[in-house]
């Protein structure tokens, strides 16, 4: 009976002990973080933030944005779950620090170790943890917890450019192209060099149909970047998209000059003059870069379609010609010039197809050409050819 009375009694005291008020004591809560106690220190600087004295030291702040810190990236579930907005509480404690601190001295901690930690380095640690927590992530491809993890830092540190450029790559990757293009303008607004965030910016917008507004940003980057031969390609393609056709030619009459080798550019200023009706000249560039390329596909086509518009443009005429003896005459004349300019096209559509034997397109012209032509042999070989493919040219 004495030792159940007296385990009785030991148990009263435990929950009496237990019981007990927390009382309000920063270096306490401190030194309960510093040695790993972070439920014990959590409690201490929770009623340590509402005395009326203490509220008013940055130290009390400070220590709670550490302690709050902690439990956001603890391991332990027991610790994390101690507040579930661990991050935003430890964030907001940090601001809370810096306007009671005013103009003095920063804050910092004395470690275990005994060496000083300032604020700053806490903070600098503390984003380094969630820069690499967000590169982890975005490794493992999941695109939208690292774009957490770096707007953590971002939160953290708002001047910062790494978080705000991995973000937008992360955003930009994950297809969220409004939001790649936000992290990206931050990034260049906090001082970010790297010309990949106006890549990312103008694709945003090009993506949203916004050609216009990706032009402007080109050309924004142009200025910064001008030695970058991508930005004018760029612009060069979006103008075109746009049948801003003068603007594009200029550009690339320019970009040729200082880029005579460059496949590309041959290409489009030929596709430039093209659409402008400028046949010759499209011809022009587009031998050019055959020269450079003699197997690229879509530039054979497009001097194949140069040399096709000629017969076309006849054959237009003779179908507006009527029934007179005077329309039969000018239908025969015209259909041996007709005949003609097929026959000199013919040999650039045939190349066509040899660079590419699928191309609906090269087969339809071809089989217009070889029915006008009377060359049944071919006509019936295109007529295999759709067979083969599952076309049905009917």
């Amino acid at each position: 009976m004495k030792r159940l009375l007296t385990t009785c009694l030991a148990a009263v005291t435990v929950l009496a002990m237990a019981q007990k008020p927390v009382k309000p004591n920063i270096n306490k809560a401190f030194n309960a973080w510093n040695y790993g106690k972070i439920a014990d220190a959590k409690a201490i600087i929770d009623v340590s933030m509402t005395d009326p004295k203490l509220s008013l030291d940055p130290k009390t702040w400070f220590y709670a944005g550490l302690i709050y810190a902690s439990i956001d990236t603890a391991s332990n579930p027991e610790i994390h779950n101690l507040a579930p907005d661990a991050f935003e509480k430890a964030v907001s404690a940090f601001k809370k620090a810096d306007e009671l601190k005013g103009g003095k001295s920063e804050l910092f901690y004395t470690s275990t170790s005994g060496f000083p930690v300032p604020k700053t380095m806490a903070i600098d640690q503390l984003a380094g943890y969630y820069l690499n927590k967000g590169a982890a992530a975005y490794q493992e491809d999941d695109y939208n917890a690292a774009v957490k993890d770096f707007e953590k830092v971002q939160q953290l540190k708002p001047d910062d450019t790494t978080s705000f450029f991995y973000a937008g790559i992360a955003a930009n990757t994950d297809e969220k192209y409004d939001q790649a293009r936000s992290f990206m303008e931050n990034y260049l607004k906090n001082g970010g060099k790297m010309v990949e965030a106006y890549y990312i910016i103008i694709n945003s917008y090009a993506v949203a149909n916004q050609k216009d507004k990706a032009i402007e940003v080109c050309r924004q980057a142009r200025s910064k970047y001008p030695k970058n031969t991508e930005l004018p390609k760029l612009e060069i393609q979006y103008l075109l998209e746009l049948n801003r056709l003068d603007e594009a030619k200029a550009g690339l009459e320019e970009a040729v000059k200082t880029e005579p080798n460059n496949y590309l550019l041959h290409y489009f200023l030929a596709y430039t003059y093209f659409q402008s009706k400028d046949y010759e000249a499209a011809k022009a560039s587009v031998r050019k870069a055959l020269e450079l390329d003699p197997k690229a596909f879509d530039a054979q086509l497009l001097l194949a379609k140069c040399y096709f518009v000629e017969a076309d443009k006849i054959k237009k005429e003779m179908a507006m010609l009527g029934v007179s003896a005077a329309d039969k005459k000018k239908r025969l004349e015209l259909d041996a010039v007709y005949v003609e300019k097929l026959k000199t096209a013919l040999p650039y559509w045939e190349k066509a197809e040899q660079l590419n034997p699928s191309d609906v397109e090269v087969l339809d012209a071809l089989y217009l050409m070889y029915g006008d032509l009377g060359m049944d042999a071919q006509l019936k070989r295109i007529e295999k050819r759709y067979k083969e493919l599952g076309v049905d040219n009917n």
